[in-house]
């Protein structure tokens, strides 16, 4: 035969066979008794968020909802939806082998819960966790039974004895967990109770020792290297009790906690949760509201973003991100604020470091800006307060020399009797940019010595920290200052309610 053909016949059986023996990479049947809806949705959970992964739209001649797929679903929580309810059931993907062949029964009735009466088959990891959710079905129900009878019994001694029926219980749990978590180490259910497993404090400590306890045994039968995990709620929720909760919520306190969990990620050299873990906290706190907290913006990129670690990011994302650090980390709170040489309203020059006073606001503001005329209106008599105490505003018009009149006439009309400045057009750009100044108005509280205290604060902010500093008691409110809170908050309120119109 000639060489050709028969090189064709071999490509020609090798591709039918191919085709005749593959197998998709997950199929999951789903069928739902009395639910009459031909659509059907398979969605995942990544930390808190849920997202579609596939929509049926027909049920096969057995009534079934058919997802299949030629690439293995990545493991963690799935769920079933349903139209026009949204109701849903959720089950485990924990490997390759279990979604080739799986399948899910249950039934809509009067509870709405598809849950309820959820049957799997194909999964062995599905039906090992079904039978952990019955089994604290039942410890629940007697344990509620229990709690009814404490609540009834009056007499002390049979009290301590359902107490101790009752911690009976907590320790058989406690006993099936750990043997799940033994028998079976590698599937998604034993992860999710290992992650759930909470540090029992010894008794007889005290608040503090039992804190210190606590938190040093937080992570320890949490798996780093399970990347399972970030597809699930349960990941976030630690995360967020670990940095949140069990941290100090100061910046240094805060990246000390990072540090711990990404470090421990890298050793366990799971690179999807390593991004995950890395790409959540950088977002966080570029969006963090709290004060100061941009530091801690600043040492995750620093470290993890701007040394090479981040392999997923793009270039131009990377270069964005390393640019905002490098703006940032020399205006971090504790550090000397840079200081800015400019003009005073009537030419003469001035500098932020011949300001001498025992606390100096840095106010940027800009005389066409609606937020920073109701800002100036809470931060004059803020001002006027102090400033025979050692208080001092160096004000920012973010109007250039060509436009200062725009800049003098605001001055007037609002009283701003502290310092005001302005300059060309390079200088003033160079000092906006030295201070990242995006948006107006920005409000930055230094020290004596010209370090950065707070910044990104409000006028009433500004108020409870001088007063703490000053030491001055709770004063009544003049009729002027509440007028001017009213006035304030009932703008800022017709223009939330203008959004929410906007928004519909």
């Amino acid at each position: 035969m000639h060489h050709f053909c028969k090189l064709f016949l071999f490509s020609f059986f090798t591709f039918l066979s191919l085709n005749l023996f593959a197998q998709d990479a997950y199929n999951i049947k789903v069928k739902i008794d009395n639910y009459e809806n031909d659509t059907c949705i398979l969605a995942y959970r990544l930390g808190k968020q849920t997202y579609v992964k596939d929509t049926i739209t027909k049920k096969n001649k057995k009534g079934e909802f058919v997802f299949t797929g030629s690439k293995s679903l990545k493991g963690g929580i799935y769920l079933i939806l349903t139209k026009p309810e949204n109701l849903y059931l959720e089950f485990l993907v924990s490997n390759d082998e279990d979604q080739k062949n799986m399948s899910l029964s249950t039934k809509l009735d009067d509870t709405r819960d598809l849950s309820r009466n959820l049957k799997v088959q194909g999964s062995a990891d599905n039906l090992a966790f079904l039978d952990y959710l019955k089994f604290l079905a039942e410890i629940r129900e007697k344990d509620n039974k229990l709690g009814e009878k404490f609540a009834s019994e009056t007499n002390e001694t049979k009290k301590k004895e359902i107490q101790l029926e009752r911690e009976g219980l907590s320790k058989k749990v406690k006993e099936y967990q750990l043997n799940l978590i033994k028998e079976h180490p590698d599937y998604l259910c034993a992860s999710l109770i290992a992650a759930s497993l909470q540090p029992e404090v010894p008794a007889g400590l005290s608040r503090a020792d039992g804190y210190y306890y606590y938190k040093a045994r937080y992570w320890d039968n949490f798996n780093w290297a399970d990347a399972r995990l970030i597809r699930t709620p349960i990941f976030k929720n630690k995360i967020e009790y670990w940095t949140e909760k069990l941290t100090v919520q100061i910046p240094d306190s805060v990246t000390v906690a990072i540090d711990y969990m990404l470090e421990e990620i890298l050793k366990a050299g799971n690179k999807d949760v390593f991004r995950y873990v890395a790409a959540e906290l950088l977002n966080k706190y570029a969006k963090s509201k709290v004060i100061c907290m941009d530091a801690v913006y600043v040492a995750l990129g620093e470290k993890y973003y701007c040394s090479g670690k981040a392999e997923w990011v793009d270039s131009a994302q990377l270069v964005k991100i390393c640019d905002n650090v490098k703006a940032l980390k020399p205006l971090r709170c504790g550090l000397y604020a840079p200081n800015i040489r400019l003009k005073k309203m009537d030419g003469t020059p001035v500098n932020l470091y011949e300001v001498k006073a025992k606390f100096t606001a840095l106010y940027f503001w800009d005389p066409d800006c609606g937020n920073c005329s109701k800002t100036t209106d809470k931060l004059v008599p803020v001002y006027n307060k102090y400033k025979d105490m050692g208080f001092e505003v160096f004000g920012v018009c973010s109007k250039s020399w060509k436009d200062i009149d725009k800049c003098k006439k605001k001055v007037k009309e609002k009283a701003m009797d502290f310092i005001n400045t302005s300059d060309e057009a390079y200088p003033l750009a160079v000092a906006k940019k030295i201070y990242d100044i995006k948006v107006n108005p920005f409000l930055v509280l230094l020290d004596e010595d010209k370090k950065i205290l707070w910044k990104r604060i409000d006028p009433n902010q500004l108020d409870d920290i001088l007063k703490r500093e000053f030491d001055i008691k709770d004063e009544v409110k003049t009729d002027e200052q509440k007028e001017i809170d009213k006035r304030v908050d009932d703008d800022l309120k017709k223009k939330e309610k203008e959004n929410e119109e906007k928004g519909k």
